[in-house]
């Protein structure tokens, strides 16, 4: 009895074996699995959108969800589609045509979003999502007072909104429109005097138009202290440092800063802020190596000649 048991126990062992690949062919059949189950879980999720919308055909929720589902399995052509099978039923909905807007942007298509966006804004002025997207269109396009513009008027009516003080103050940096940018910054504190982001954006434009440095550093060591794992903060921070001839100091943050940043557009200037530290520190090869990264980067970040001028001497 008990050697027929362990015969079927082998047996049983054997075709669970054949069953379940080993080493490389398993991780494709886990893949797999995983793929699997994801699809069917879409799929669910998708029934279950679509039903919400036949009782409410002004669910944005679920039209979203529905979109996104969508945009997780790479159709953004089928996510558009959907979206303006639901705007032929509800066209006044502002927040489908934000939808449509924000795909339509994301697939590249600029000067559709921003008329979808702008449709969007014009059936209803307080979709402040609508209006930061519009903005972001509009900067795309090249149309910067446009954007600024756009943020302003709704500004006009939620001014205790600080999202569009930033963004606006952001806009006017890209401008070197210190002056302005201060502003928009200064009225974010007013509002939230600890605000980490508006606290760093406005060191940074008092250390570029050079404004008092120990103004500077205090509001960048908050900046710091409140988004501590930003490369953005550790930059301003390094660079009040370095105004303030602390160049050790600042050497340290630039350091951090590169080792935070994440696909950060001022990835360059991080570099160039660290050669720069470096030099100060006598490690001449090493500055170099960083001016250099700097240009790789973006060959025309805003100090990039400064950048190539310091590689020729």
């Amino acid at each position: 009895m008990i050697g027929k048991h362990s015969t079927t126990r082998r047996v049983i062992s054997s075709k669970l074996n054949q069953a379940v690949p080993t080493g490389t062919s398993c991780e494709r059949w886990r893949k797999s699995i995983a793929a699997r189950r994801a699809r069917a879980k879409a799929i669910s999720a998708q029934k279950a959108y679509e039903q919400a919308l036949e009782k409410d055909a002004n669910a944005s929720d679920a039209l979203a969800g529905i979109v996104n589902t969508y945009l997780s399995q790479n159709q953004p052509q089928k996510a558009i589609t959907r979206i303006q099978t639901q705007l032929a039923k509800q066209p006044g909905n502002s927040n489908y045509h934000f939808l449509l807007g924000a795909v339509l942007f994301n697939n590249k298509d600029l000067k559709g979003g921003a008329g979808e966006l702008q449709r969007a804004v014009d059936l209803d002025k307080s979709n402040a999502e609508a209006e930061i997207k519009l903005g972001q269109v509009q900067t795309a396009q090249g149309q910067v007072d446009q954007a600024i513009s756009t943020y302003q008027n709704y500004v006009r009516d939620n001014p205790r909104d600080i999202r569009f003080y930033i963004l606006t103050g952001e806009l006017y940096e890209s401008k070197k429109d210190w002056e302005k940018a201060k502003d928009m910054y200064q009225k974010v504190l007013q509002i939230q005097p600890d605000n980490p982001l508006a606290s760093n954006n406005l060191a940074y434009v008092m250390l570029q138009e050079g404004g008092n440095v120990d103004m500077a550093l205090s509001m960048a060591q908050v900046a710091r202290r409140g988004m501590p794992q930003s490369a953005n903060a550790a930059d301003t921070l390094g660079w009040a440092y370095y105004k303030k001839g602390a160049y050790a100091s600042a050497l340290d943050l630039f350091k951090e800063a590169v080792k935070l940043n994440k696909d950060n557009s001022d990835e360059a200037v991080f570099h160039y802020h660290l050669g720069l530290a470096y030099s100060k520190t006598d490690q001449r090869n090493l500055a170099k190596q960083q001016f250099e990264r700097a240009l790789k980067i973006n060959p025309s970040f805003s100090d990039a000649d400064d950048a190539r001028r310091l590689l020729s001497e």
